[in-house]
């Protein structure tokens, strides 16, 4: 099977990584995991630790532990796209092998078949929220994620990331009571009854798939929320399965979805895999010989050649292949097959189901490199609740090391040190907010010809097309997309080839201030007893919920002066940023098309005549363009107010440091010579140096940097 697009996520640089060397690194990380949480359990009983030192140290451990459960499941994040009951759950609960096949009776009196999966499944709509189908590592504690999984839930009113237990292995018509939007809500617990569901995700302990899949209802829910949460699973996913039925073709009331998908393609180069699903229904031969999915899987390869285009030829490398046929019914068949000893009929059931070529191409796509940047986040994130401890604790070696006699000496630095943070932390941010819209700026200059570019590009073929019919729309509309992509994302002079020049410049501005203001010709002897990494300042930041993410959408467009409107409607560039994702500037192409797109339709109804309507379109280029330019500067002012953002944790981090520092000077001051003092001093040297031995084996897995 062959996918033309390449299967890797984010922009960084790394070699390919066999589907071997992904579980070497993986059992590396796991023992250095292990490791950590060991250290972890140890500190928490180390020498004149506080009760306090104690429980966050506890914390710790657990959170560590999750981490562990991470990097033994899921190694990719799949978004299954498609029209309403297109087959999406249904698929989902077939890729991890949770179908069941009942032998009932139907109405009729005759022998029926019935599927029973993780997801309720049905010719109507069904799941009106968003779903995610998680693996978890049954070893590591947490909930019984057996049999048909654990399910959870969150609701519209919760805080954000604040769950709530339904259970193990509920019955279909609980999940259908918390996912489906007309379900009886009776079948929920009592305390549920009355509450709107935001997402359910259900923990699933045995899987044929390390990948965690969200079933997504696309855009335009009338729920907002829901609409928050699929676009930031969008932003989190390694690729997209496009979901469809093979009892119909595609039609143009998929095309803004896929538009989307191809957008979001364009972008970012995650892969699309297109599957043609449930074709054990559609079996039945035409005159030629061919069974109906076959026609199916040739009219959507079609329709995807004529509507996705790059200079009037199919873009191959978008849609591949196209459409693969799959029948999860059929594998399951087959495992019933197998059961009554029924081989040859076992045999050809999975075969005709296809789905282990489609779990192949997945397990392909975690050897391509997104299995290895999912390992490299999870030892980021477990260096990062390490590595202060770590220092905290060789701080404290350094004090219990030093003779009575200098201890006043180290107090006295210890305190001037401390005076300097506290008056240096608000002005250096203050200096560098203002050097960092002086790259923000630089980098957006070229946007002064953009609207000139459009009108070069489209005007022609905006009065040439009749703009009052979709598909026309569609193609002028996908023209416009990659327009603007190109223009800003391929140039060597365009906007993002000079912001990756910008922020390079940006990040050497933020170092050597630090190392001015700090007085060190190294930012790590800046810091006594604290690794100061000024890669660390532009790794993406901790996932922020939602309210959070308007602030920092606020506050940047406030100090880059960006109108409130592009703010309102650029929740798109915070879902990215909810994700801990670093934005890539060309995301700006996303969401204005759409929105230009929209006003010209509601003002339609008033103005019919086809020359107006071209016109508008042609007039609504400049206001597109200032429109890009804005969520340009949005997205790449997001960028580096994440580096601001973690140098002022960092100094906060640095400053809680030192006055930890100063204590344990002072009580170390209060304390006479003692015999033991060797002995405690060898005891905190062997935990400091396991636990340097540790963050050094983890910062070897950090994550592959971006570009």
């Amino acid at each position: 099977m062959k996918w033309s697009a390449p299967g890797r996520t984010k922009r960084y640089n790394s070699s390919v990584t066999t589907t071997t060397g992904i579980e070497e690194l993986r059992v590396e990380l796991r023992q250095a995991l292990d490791r950590g949480t060991a250290w972890l359990g140890a500190v928490a009983d180390a020498p004149t630790v506080t009760e306090e030192w104690r429980a966050e140290a506890e914390r710790d451990a657990r959170l560590m532990r999750q981490l562990r459960t991470r990097a033994a499941s899921s190694l990719i994040n799949v978004a299954l796209l498609g029209a309403f009951s297109s087959g999406k759950s249904f698929l989902l609960s077939g890729l991890q092998g949770k179908l069941d096949l009942l032998q009932e009776t139907g109405s009729d009196g005759l022998p029926a078949e019935k599927f029973v999966g993780l997801l309720p499944s049905s010719p109507v709509p069904t799941t009106a929220c968003p779903a995610t189908v998680s693996p978890v590592d049954d070893t590591a504690g947490g909930p019984d994620a057996g049999g048909s999984g654990f399910l959870r839930v969150q609701f519209a009113d919760a805080a954000e990331n604040q769950w709530e237990d339904v259970g193990n292995s509920p019955a279909p018509a609980v999940v259908a009571a918390y996912a489906m939007q007309d379900a009886d809500t009776s079948n929920r617990l009592r305390p549920h009854w009355n509450r709107e569901v935001a997402e359910i995700e259900i923990l699933v302990s045995s899987f044929r798939v390390p990948a965690k899949l969200y079933d997504l209802p696309g855009f335009g829910s009338p729920n907002a929320i829901h609409d928050t949460i699929v676009k930031q699973a969008m932003g989190e996913a390694d690729c997209f399965i496009y979901v469809s039925h093979a009892s119909r073709t595609l039609s143009e009331n998929e095309l803004d979805l896929i538009r989307t998908l191809y957008a979001h393609y364009r972008i970012y180069r995650k892969p699309v895999l297109w599957v043609l699903t449930a074709i054990d229904l559609a079996t039945q031969l035409d005159h030629r010989n061919v069974p109906a999915w076959q026609a199916t899987i040739d009219r959507n390869n079609a329709y995807l050649r004529e509507h996705f285009t790059v200079d009037g030829r199919p873009d191959l490398d978008f849609f591949g292949a196209g459409f693969v046929p799959v029948s999860p019914a059929s594998e399951v068949r087959a495992a019933t097959f197998e059961a009554q000893g029924q081989t040859a009929l076992a045999r050809r059931q999975a075969a005709e189901s296809r789905m282990d070529a489609l779990r192949e191409t997945l397990e392909a796509l975690i050897g391509r490199g997104s299995g290895r940047y999912h390992l490299g986040k999870v030892a980021d994130e477990a260096r990062a609740l390490l590595g202060p401890r770590v220092s905290l604790l060789g701080e404290r070696l350094r004090t219990e090391r030093l003779p009575i006699d200098e201890l006043q000496g180290r107090l006295d630095a210890l305190a001037e040190r401390r005076r300097r943070v506290d008056a240096v932390a608000t002005r250096l941010r203050e200096e560098l907010e203002g050097r960092l819209k002086e790259h923000v700026r630089r980098a957006a200059r070229p946007f002064n010809r953009l609207a000139a570019h459009l009108h070069a590009t489209l005007d022609d073929e905006i009065r040439a097309t009749d703009v009052r019919r979709p598909v026309r729309v569609h193609q002028i509309q996908l023209a416009k997309t990659q327009a603007l992509h190109d223009w800003i994302e391929a140039a060597p002079d365009g906007p993002a080839r000079i912001w990756e020049r910008q922020l390079r410049q940006f990040k050497d501005v933020v170092t050597d201030r630090v190392r001015a203001e700090l007085g060190a010709d190294d930012p790590a002897t800046a810091l006594p007893g604290y690794t100061f990494d000024i890669n660390d300042l532009t790794m993406p930041r901790p996932r922020r919920n939602r309210s959070t993410v308007q602030d920092v959408l606020q506050r940047t467009a406030a100090f880059l002066g960006i109108s409130a409107p592009i703010v309102a409607t650029g929740t798109w560039i915070g879902g990215a940023a909810t994700a801990g994702l670093v934005f890539p500037p060309a995301a700006a192409v996303l969401g204005i098309s759409a929105l230009v797109y929209l006003g010209i339709q509601q003002r339609k109804s008033r103005r019919t005549s086809l020359e107006v309507t071209q016109q508008e379109w042609i007039d609504e280029l400049d206001v597109e363009a200032q429109q890009v330019r804005e969520s340009f500067e949005l997205a790449i002012g997001l960028q580096g107010m994440d580096v601001l953002d973690n140098l002022s944790d960092n100094l906060v981090r640095y400053a809680d440091e030192l006055d930890d520092a100063m204590d344990r000077v002072r009580d170390r001051m209060a304390r006479p010579e003692t015999q033991d003092q060797q002995a405690l001093v060898d005891r905190l040297r062997a935990t400091v140096e396991e636990g340097e031995s540790v963050v050094a084996t983890l910062r070897g897995l950090r994550a592959p940097r971006e570009e």
